[in-house]
């Protein structure tokens, strides 16, 4: 669990800032005994604890066994916490570390944190989207002369958290490659509705037998608000999940 140096566009692509999500986040983290690397001394060294609890003003880290690591922690200016949650590196940097106890244990309390991040990159895993339950994703576009809004509906064929491959026909919907779409919806099965802004990387044509032409296009998602990301990352886990009992 190494922790990672962010530039700026990457602190506001992951960061997340509201406090009811980071404490949802960090209870979901304690509650499932996610391991916790805490960096100390400029990020040159580290423990492996365990999150003990979390509320609205601050969290508890259990201490070390070692009383000269924990002497060190509570005089390190800033800590660097790392952990995962829902399969999705979780890092942040935490200031002004105390020594008290929480439940029984020896433990660090750190205030809770104004922004945490979630590191989902590019190449995370892909579901495949069942036949059986397909998801689709309604893609508001201008047409028409003077332009109007429509409201088109395509088929996914796979979803990420980085992005989806979509299947439409050539009347459907006209997409541009390199274009963005903005408050695309996606209706994901007893989750809720995620609202993404997506860039179209990649298209291409497949004939059919028919003599019709379909069009597949590969699709990025930029700047996720934090609340869809959770529910999309729960969408693709449970994919996932299906397809190891598979």
């Amino acid at each position: 669990m190494k922790y990672e140096t962010l530039s700026r566009s990457e602190e506001n692509e992951h960061g997340i800032v509201s406090a009811k999500e980071i404490v949802s986040i960090l209870k979901h983290i304690a509650e499932n005994g996610s391991p916790v690397a805490l960096y100390y001394v400029d990020g040159n060294y580290f423990i492996l604890t365990t999150l003990l609890g979390v509320n609205e003003t601050g969290l508890w880290l259990e201490q070390s066994t070692n009383e000269r690591d924990n002497k060190r922690i509570l005089e390190s200016d800033d800590l660097i916490f790392v952990s995962t949650h829902l399969n999705v590196k979780v890092q942040f940097v935490a200031k002004q570390p105390r020594s008290m106890e929480h439940k029984g244990y020896s433990a660090f309390y750190l205030p809770l944190p104004k922004c945490i991040y979630r590191l989902q990159r590019r190449d995370s895993f892909r579901a495949d989207i069942p036949a059986t339950k397909p998801l689709h994703c309604t893609i508001p576009v201008m047409v028409g002369e003077p332009p109007e809004k429509k409201l088109c509906e395509v088929t996914l064929l796979d979803i990420s958290a980085g992005g989806m491959k979509i299947n439409y026909g050539e009347k459907d919907i006209e997409l541009v490659q390199g274009d963005t779409y903005e408050n695309c919806q996606i209706k994901l099965p007893e989750l809720g509705t995620i609202t993404v802004t997506m860039i179209v990387r990649s298209m291409f044509s497949l004939p059919t037998k028919s003599g019709h032409t379909v069009k597949r296009a590969g699709c990025q998602f930029i700047n996720v608000g934090g609340a869809s990301n959770m529910l999309l990352q729960r969408y693709v886990n449970s994919m996932q999940r299906l397809k190891n009992v598979a």
